[in-house]
């Protein structure tokens, strides 16, 4: 597997990156309880943004990267105003995910499951405030694949215009 490479074409927005930090202290952990609740800025309904999980500092000295990102509203209801994910993707060695919609008034909480070139897997649930600025609205539409699979700002465009893509189906994207 290559390494990623610097997107030249789109950035995360640096206010939305959240770094996760290492443990302070492996041998003392599970003695002391941890009780870390993380947390994006708020968004409103009819907002579209990326959020993003920087875990350089857990990935530090380990010559290991992100090679996979998935991830998924625990709290969703079912209901056509409900917190989505509209695609992810690794933009810049960020684990990138671009919400939409959203409950006003809620908060809502995003499961998101990074593995890594070397086989580790970091789960981190990050909470998401919906504010009151607008009313519910459904996600705004971001472009798919004639098979409906999102494709992320960063997925390499052929000359012809169309999306390269691997044997499943997903967009091969510039990390």
């Amino acid at each position: 597997m290559i390494a990623p490479i610097p997107s030249p074409i789109w950035q995360p927005a640096a206010a939305r990156v959240i770094p996760i930090s290492a443990p302070a202290n492996l041998r003392t952990r599970g003695l002391v309880p941890e009780i870390v609740t993380l947390s994006w800025a708020p968004k409103s309904s009819a907002d579209n943004f990326d959020f993003s999980l920087d875990l350089s500092e857990i990935l530090s000295c380990t010559a290991d990267y992100i090679a996979s990102v998935t991830a998924r509203v625990t709290t969703a209801t079912g209901s056509g105003s409900d917190l989505v994910v509209l695609w992810v993707s690794i933009v810049n060695g960020l684990a990138c995910v671009f919400l939409g919609s959203g409950l006003p008034g809620t908060t809502q909480t995003v499961r998101v499951v990074v593995g890594t070139q070397q086989g580790r897997v970091i789960a981190q649930e990050v909470l998401l405030s919906i504010n009151s600025y607008s009313q519910a609205t459904s996600p705004q539409p971001v472009p798919t694949l004639p098979d409906g699979t999102p494709v992320p700002p960063n997925a390499i465009r052929l000359p012809d215009g169309s999306i390269l893509t691997d044997d499943n189906g997903q967009p091969y994207i510039i990390a």
